[in-house]
């Protein structure tokens, strides 16, 4: 019978929600806890099916421990902070089409569509759609511990400013003169929160060098990243179908591409001017010179130059496999250097400077290179980028400095690179000069550009001591999964100054600058601390008593002060002084501050590999510059991007789902499986929506069968061979996805539930002819149940009851395996390979009808040899070295030319030998007792013989695992 999956899920959402059965209590401070917390989510739409993929990585986790004893807080919060609802708002004012068909798919009606002009209304209407889609997917959060974030929230709003102005009496916190990202039509740096493109996306150094022109007063200006060079210098390139422009910078005269105007005047000069243009034959051919080395260069064209990126000129250092392969087309093509009127002399003379050791790579690093891509042509553009980004790592990564770069000898190249951009910018030979390291979209759809700010506040995440702190938090935590630990400690490197402020949207102004706001990622890396007594700051206590002191438990935002949080979080202060400040009982404030001790820190935070560069590194150092070292985090898991059958989710294919129409159509237990069984780890998962279909079918099959065969009176009591094998493959599954949860491998932890499980019970089914063992039918019914309750909460919930269970399976205790034993597996292999190999040998013997079989059980000296070559082939795959061990043995010696003949079969298929090797007793005894079952499989007569019984032929085919099979 069909199941009624939404009819099923508002049942027990009911029953959840009258019994307050996730309602967190701190009644006992010694109960073992688990605080899980999750980035929230920005309230400009409805959740869709990536933050379902996102999400339900904490819902799977918090039932799991629950159903392990613990104490779970499951914290969830709704992001208003920062410009993209305001933007979304003014989109609406401006009567933005897109904007307002989003809105109209989300079921906003028409007439309520103006009411979104005011981004206030969009902080009151998504966070109760974003509840109501939490609730009907029947998530395990306490509602009382929601929050928004913003001055729309006073309580979060005087957190936030705690939060910073313990920043800056650390010296966290400071204003300064940095590149940001920048948006010029809202006139204010932009956080990845702020844009509809690039996230990610920061300033990238990039420093300009100085080359002055021959007999002229032009400086002829090349960015570049790579600094270093400059101790190889061979000649300069320019585009040569551009125009330039002398531009009026202080008391020089730049020379610059068009395009790089802009940049000068954001970053360096806004009084830069344009003085002439200059058309680049006119520079091809002459000579520059530069700093660091004695000697003028040349300029010549190059095809791969372009006026538009950068300054529009580019330094050569022909180490590069780009520069050294165009330098060579150049030096062949008579015709380029007639039409540029080159100096053919002078080009031919053109060779690299060698000044970069690479150990493993000779003197020529851009022929070593290119060699090692197969490069030939300066046309090759793919190979030749990719042999220059391969490069580049090594030289970063391990390249050292010749004695011939003088000062800079035996520097690694970071090192240098650094001290170079210090000796030039101080020797006014250069200057600094950044570009975005991708493009970057303002959530306003204005194309983001690089400015230097002044006035502007920063984090100083580039302090060395705040790095070092934050690598050795980094260092004590569990990440999930751990091949991301390089890229975390990379980005706590290469974190710089972050502007932390802005000067419009929603947010919490600066408490010492009130100017400024504080930008979206910036006040949102410690609201961990603030989930655990948030229930209380939100005024939710039920009851009001006043104390003698005239306190009570009703909190008023407005009383509360930098001197509450520090004795909440920090344990500093006088209570009596706090609730003196704050109007709240000591009995309460005490309350709330046991209640933080309890649950700090917070034991796992998920999110997108996205954030690592941002929001999931600045939680890290902020906790480590406030807190001490028993609240710093303890566990991260990051999870990938969410594809639709395989392909990018976008509204333009038609693939784009909220989380509330999957709901609609197919019900929360089936979504929420099919999420579980998209993918595991940072790679992009897939949610198949064939298996929304595959889970339907799954699982009302384990209704029926659960239905009909729990608890039956039919079913036999007597325990048998086989009965001991199902409840030993039972107890796999269960150590398989308890392993897999407690590892973040939701996946697997889907496949050792349900479908290895199914497949185990359809063995048993085959092998009992459905004749089952009552205690063991009923372990495999309720075992499954509960190993899904946390990905199908509902359907367990359901089936639970019908198997005349009182409790609620959500609040059961989570199955525990016992030890589980591989000789049973391993016999029932046996059985499963024999049958797979008996039709093999019918087919092959093309017989109409046989009569007999007779299954030959291996000689006992075989079962050393296997277990002997097993364990020599974990050390060694050489047979010179492998003979002499098995030789050793003297039950082996006396077989050895047998030995020697088998060793290479195995060496080359190790596959051959048995995961468990038992021995000639146990195998002849599994086959003996399931002659029956054979000869129903088979309809045949069915003999089971030692091979050292016998001299026929098949008898010495014969090895573990495998029986040698004759057929009459």
């Amino acid at each position: 019978m069909a199941l009624d999956w939404h009819k099923i899920q508002e049942k027990w959402q009911k029953n959840w929600k009258d019994t307050k059965t996730f309602q967190v209590e701190v009644t006992d401070l010694t109960q073992k806890k688990y605080f899980i917390t999750t980035p929230y989510p920005y309230m400009s739409g409805l959740l869709h099916l990536g933050h379902l993929f996102t999400y339900m990585a904490p819902e799977m986790t918090a039932r799991f421990k629950r159903m392990q004893g613990h104490n779970v807080l499951f914290k969830f919060a709704f992001h208003c902070t920062g410009t993209p609802i305001v933007a979304a708002a003014k989109r609406v004012l401006e009567g933005e089409p897109t904007q307002i068909k989003t809105l109209k798919k989300m079921g906003i009606p028409e007439e309520e569509i103006s009411k979104f002009q005011d981004p206030k209304y969009w902080c009151e209407y998504f966070p109760i759609q974003t509840k109501r889609d939490l609730t009907e997917l029947g998530f395990t959060i306490d509602k009382r511990y929601m929050f928004k974030t913003t001055n729309l929230n006073p309580s979060y709003d005087k957190f936030v400013t705690w939060q910073f102005n313990k920043l800056k009496e650390k010296g966290y916190v400071k204003k300064g003169k940095h590149p940001v990202v920048w948006c010029p039509k809202d006139m204010m740096p932009i956080g990845d929160h702020g844009r509809s493109e690039g996230e990610g996306e920061t300033p990238k150094d990039f420093i300009w060098i100085k080359f002055k022109l021959q007999d002229s007063d032009l400086i002829l200006m090349t960015g570049t990243t790579r600094p270093d060079a400059l101790l190889g210098q061979t000649n300069l390139w320019i585009d040569p179908n551009a125009e330039y422009q002398v531009v009026q910078v202080k008391d020089e005269k730049w020379v610059v591409g068009k395009e790089a105007m802009k940049k000068i005047k954001d970053q360096h000069d806004p009084d830069a001017k344009i003085i002439k243009t200059i058309n680049s034959t006119e520079l091809m051919g002459k000579w520059v010179q530069g700093p660091l080395v004695d000697y003028p260069l040349y300029i010549v064209p190059a095809d791969f130059i372009d006026a538009n990126v950068g300054s529009g000129i580019v330094y050569s250092a022909l180490e590069d496999p780009v520069d050294l392969f165009e330098i060579r087309k150049l030096q062949k093509s008579q015709e380029l250097i007639q039409k540029y009127n080159l100096d053919k002399e002078v080009i031919d003379k053109l060779k690299p400077i060698s000044i970069i050791d690479i150990e493993g790579m000779g003197d020529d690093l851009g022929d070593d290179i290119g060699n090692e891509f197969k490069i030939i042509s300066a046309d090759q553009k793919d190979k030749i980028k990719k042999a220059k980004d391969e490069l580049n790592k090594r030289v970063f990564r391990k390249g050292i400095m010749k004695k011939n770069c003088k000062k800079y000898a035996g520097m690694t190249v970071p090192k240098c690179q650094e001290q170079l951009k210090f000796d030039l910018t101080r020797g006014n030979n250069a200057i600094m000069f950044w570009e975005a390291t991708g493009k970057v979209v303002c959530r306003c759809l204005t194309e983001c550009i690089i400015k230097v700010v002044s006035d502007q506040w920063f984090l100083e995440y580039n302090d060395p001591n705040w790095k070092e702190i934050t690598h050795k938090c980094l260092n004590d935590m569990q990440l999930f999964p751990n091949k991301v630990r390089k890229q975390f400690d990379y980005v706590l490197d290469w974190l710089n100054h972050w502007a932390c402020t802005r000067e419009f949207g929603l947010g919490t102004k600066l408490p010492w600058d009130k100017k400024w706001l504080i930008e979206s990622l910036s006040d949102s890396t410690m609201q961990m601390a603030y989930v655990t007594i948030a229930k209380y700051l939100n005024n939710q206590t039920e009851k009001q008593i006043e104390n003698k002191e005239g306190n009570s438990n009703t909190i008023d935002p407005k009383l509360l002060n930098d001197q509450f949080f520090d004795y909440i979080f920090l344990d500093e202060g006088n209570l009596a002084d706090v609730a003196n400040q704050t109007k709240i009982s000591k009995e309460l404030i005490t309350k709330m501050r046991n209640e933080f001790n309890y649950w700090y820190p917070f034991d796992f935070r998920n999110s997108a590999k996205d954030l690592i560069q941002n929001h999931l590194a600045f939680t890290l150092f902020n906790h480590t510059a406030i807190f001490p070292k028993k609240f710093w985090p303890k566990k991260y898991v990051l999870n990938g991007r969410i594809m639709i059958n395989n392909e990018k989710m976008s509204k333009s294919k038609g693939n784009f789902f909220t989380i509330r129409e999957l709901n609609q159509k197919f019900g929360a237990d089936i979504i929420r499986l099919t999420s579980a069984n998209a993918g595991e780890g940072v790679d992009d998962a897939n949610y198949d929506m064939n298996f929304l279909e595959t889970a339907k079918q799954k699982l009302t099959e384990l209704s029926e069968f659960a239905k009909t065969h729990y608890n039956k009176e039919s079913n036999r009591t007597n325990k048998e061979d086989i009965d001991l094998w199902f409840e030993n493959a039972i107890n796999k599954c269960i150590k398989t996805a308890t392993n897999s949860l407690e590892n973040m491998l939701f996946k697997s932890a889907v496949k050792a539930s349900l479908m290895d499980l199914n497949r185990y019970l359809k063995w048993y089914a085959r092998r009992t002819n459905k004749d089952f063992n009552k205690d063991t039918i009923n372990l495999f019914i309720e075992t499954q149940l509960k190993l899904l309750t946390p990905f199908t909460p509902h359907f367990c919930e359901e089936v639970w009851q019908s198997l005349e269970k009182t409790s609620f399976i959500s609040k059961e205790e989570w199955p525990t395996a016992s030890k589980v034993d591989e000789s049973l597996n391993q016999s029932e292999e046996l059985i499963k390979n024999t049958i797979s190999s008996m039709r093999n040998v019918i087919k092959l013997a093309k017989l109409e009808k046989p009569k007999k079989f007779q299954l030959f059980i291996a000689r006992d000296w075989l079962y050393t040899a296997f277990k002997e070559i097993q364990e020599q082939l974990k050390v060694t795959r050489n047979i010179g070295q492998i003979i002499p061990k098995l030789l050793s043995n003297p039950e082996l010696k006396q077989n050895a030319k047998e030995v020697t003949k088998l060793l290479p079969s195995l060496i080359k298929d190790p596959s051959k030998i048995p995961e468990t090797i038992t021995d000639s007793n146990t195998e002849f005894n599994t086959l003996m007792s399931a002659v029956k079952f054979l000869q129903s499989e088979f309809d045949y007569d069915i003999e089971v013989i030692r091979a050292s019984s016998s001299d026929h032929n098949k008898s010495k085919a014969a090895m573990p695992g495998r029986p040698g099979i004759l057929v009459e």
